[in-house]
């Protein structure tokens, strides 16, 4: 696929099945494929108002960005290529990372391929003619890589003005105080301080918008019990017709799906423990604008 790199690893198949269940679900309910969080700012928590959320998130991401023309920017783990094509019409020059074969064929089209996509995880990511970037963007991505990976390793690809870019959930400390598994996710946001202080990385920006995406976390568990009340007036409808299609279902819920994972999905569905609240108390949403040391 032209403009496509593959890079294949053990990890990109696990990393991927997830992010292209996102995709599709994304483009069914927006439109579009943005697969992250919203600003929910003075909007409704409707999922009419999802896309407008998403749109304000960008919106709000490029205010970080340098105040440059025509910059170099690698967009790691950027998903379907939306906040790509927007860097693209504003002139940037964009390299996306994404780990599946769906994301970077999304990727492609929602870039009229006007950007080079490497199918690998950032890991594996070798730029080819030792290119330096303007900005390393990590948009919601941040969180699946090791951070003594992660900072060094985007450090490096930038040239003597770069900056990296990073917007992305954390755990807060009271999260290491629960005892159960909490919405959110993210590496420990002490952690992150620390190794700041370890790579040299000065921070230029900091900025907590906790508070402004954690509606997100509303409408997802109010999206996930639309669905759980679809499944049980199925299910009660067929049940009273005897219908022999209910306990073949029945028997292969039970029989390809693990305990635990059963559990999990049920929780999702039948339950309301998801919460915005419960958000805010475990998890901090922040930007981070952070300049590497001078070489």
């Amino acid at each position: 696929m032209k403009n496509v790199k593959q890079i294949h690893t053990d990890q990109n198949v696990s990393q991927s099945i997830g992010l292209d269940i996102a995709l599709i679900l994304s483009k069914l309910i927006t439109g579009k494929s943005n697969l992250h969080y919203g600003i929910w700012d003075g909007l409704e928590v409707t999922m009419g108002n999802l896309c407008l959320a998403q749109e304000a998130y960008t919106k709000n991401l490029f205010n970080y960005l340098p105040k440059k023309k025509s910059m170099k920017i690698l967009d790691i783990g950027g998903g379907g290529g939306e906040t790509a094509k927007k860097l693209l019409d504003k002139g940037h020059e964009v390299d996306i990372i994404v780990p599946s074969e769906e994301l970077a064929k999304e990727a492609k089209e929602t870039t009229k391929g006007n950007a080079d996509i490497y199918q690998t995880i950032f890991e594996d990511y070798i730029p080819k003619n030792k290119k330096l970037y303007d900005v390393c963007l990590f948009s919601e991505s941040f969180q699946y890589i090791p951070m003594d990976i992660s900072l060094p390793k985007a450090s490096a690809l930038l040239n003597k003005t770069g900056i990296i870019l990073i917007s992305d959930c954390f755990r807060s400390e009271a999260f290491k105080k629960s005892k159960t598994r909490q919405p959110g996710g993210g590496h420990s946001i002490t952690e992150m301080e620390e190794k700041l202080v370890k790579f040299s990385l000065k921070i230029i920006n900091r900025k907590d918008i906790t508070q402004s995406v954690a509606p997100s976390i509303d409408l997802e568990q109010k999206t996930f019990n639309a669905f759980g009340e679809i499944i049980i007036r199925l299910s009660k409808s067929l049940k009273e017709k005897k219908n022999i299609l209910f306990y073949l279902l029945k028997m292969s819920y039970k029989l390809f799906l693990k305990e635990r994972r059963r559990k999990d999905l049920e929780s999702r569905l039948f339950n309301k423990g998801r919460t915005s609240q419960l958000f805010m108390t475990y998890n901090k949403y922040i930007i981070f604008k952070l300049k590497p040391p001078k070489i």
